[in-house]
C-alpha cells in the first residue's frame, strides 16, 4: 500500500471516529436552550408579520402558525400581543443569537469601555443607527398599535425609558472621566444624546431626504462631539485616529 493511500485511509478512519466520538458526546440541548430557542422563532415570527402586515391584522394565532408552536405557547411566554410586539423591536434592533436586551450587548461594553470620548462617540453612532435601520420597518405598527392599545403604550413607553436609562450609563462615562465639554450638565448632555440620537432621526434624514446612511452617521457624529465634547476635542474629531476604521469616515469631510 502507498504511503498516500494509507494517509487517505487513516484520515477517513479517524473521520469515522471523531463523528462517532462527537455524536457520544454531544449532549441534546438543555431546557433553557429549548426556552430560549422557541421565544426567539416567536419574535422572529411576530417580527415578520407585524413588519409585513402591521399590528392590527397581525394575530397570535398567526404568529404561533409561523412559529410552528401552540398558540398557548405564545401567550405563556408573551401575554400579549403588546408584550410580544415589544419582544419583536428588541429583537429587529439585535445582531443573530445577541441578547434582547440592548445594555447586555457586546457592543455596549466596547462603548463603555472605549479609551476615547471620540472612540466612544463614533461607536454609539455606528452601531446605534444599524439598530434603527433594522427596527425602521416596525416603528409604523408601534405607532399605529400603541394610538389604539394602552398595553403598546405602557410598553412601547417603557422602552423608551430604558432606552434613556441606558443613554444615562453612557453619558455617566463621560462624565466621570471628565470628556463632557466645560460647563456641559450631565442632564442636558443626556437630553442632547437622547434627543439627536433615536429612530426617527434616522428616518427622517435616511428616508425622507434621501441621505445615504453613511452620510447621516458622519453628520450626527460631528454633531453631537460639537454638543457634547470640548471644542478642541470636537474641532479634532473628523481626523482622529480612533475612528478612522467606521463605516462613514469618507463622508466626515462634508461636515467639517
Amino acid at each position: 500500500m502507498s504511503f498516500t493511500s494509507a494517509a487517505v485511509q487513516y484520515d477517513r478512519s479517524m473521520v469515522n471516529v471523531n463523528h462517532e466520538s462527537s455524536s457520544r458526546s454531544a449532549a441534546p440541548p438543555s431546557k433553557r436552550d429549548r426556552a430560549r430557542a422557541t421565544r426567539r422563532r416567536i419574535t422572529e415570527a411576530a417580527l415578520g408579520l407585524f413588519s409585513g402586515q402591521g399590528y392590527a391584522a397581525t394575530t397570535m394565532d398567526g404568529i404561533a402558525q409561523d412559529a410552528g408552536v401552540a398558540v398557548q405557547t405564545v401567550y405563556f411566554i408573551f401575554h400579549t400581543k403588546a408584550e410580544l410586539l415589544i419582544a419583536a423591536l428588541e429583537r429587529a434592533g439585535g445582531e443573530p443569537e445577541a441578547p434582547e436586551a440592548v445594555m447586555d450587548r457586546a457592543w455596549i461594553g466596547e462603548v463603555l469601555e472605549a479609551p476615547s470620548s471620540t472612540r466612544r462617540l463614533a461607536l454609539i453612532v455606528e452601531h446605534g443607527n444599524n439598530i434603527y435601520r433594522r427596527v425602521g420597518p416596525l416603528l409604523p405598527a408601534v405607532s399605529a398599535a400603541a394610538s389604539v392599545d394602552p398595553d403598546v403604550d405602557r410598553a412601547w413607553r417603557d422602552l423608551v425609558a430604558r432606552r434613556r436609562a441606558g443613554m444615562g450609563r453612557i453619558i455617566d462615562v463621560f462624565a466621570e472621566r471628565r470628556e463632557l465639554r466645560e460647563g456641559l450638565e450631565p442632564a442636558i448632555a443626556l437630553d442632547l444624546l437622547f434627543g439627536i440620537h433615536r429612530a426617527e432621526t434616522y428616518l427622517a434624514f435616511t428616508v425622507e431626504c434621501q441621505w445615504s446612511e453613511q452620510r447621516y452617521k458622519a453628520w450626527q457624529f460631528l454633531t453631537l462631539a460639537r454638543q457634547l465634547l470640548p471644542s478642541a476635542v470636537a474641532a479634532a474629531a473628523a481626523s482622529a485616529d480612533d475612528v478612522a476604521d467606521v463605516s462613514f469616515t469618507t463622508e466626515l469631510r462634508q461636515f467639517v
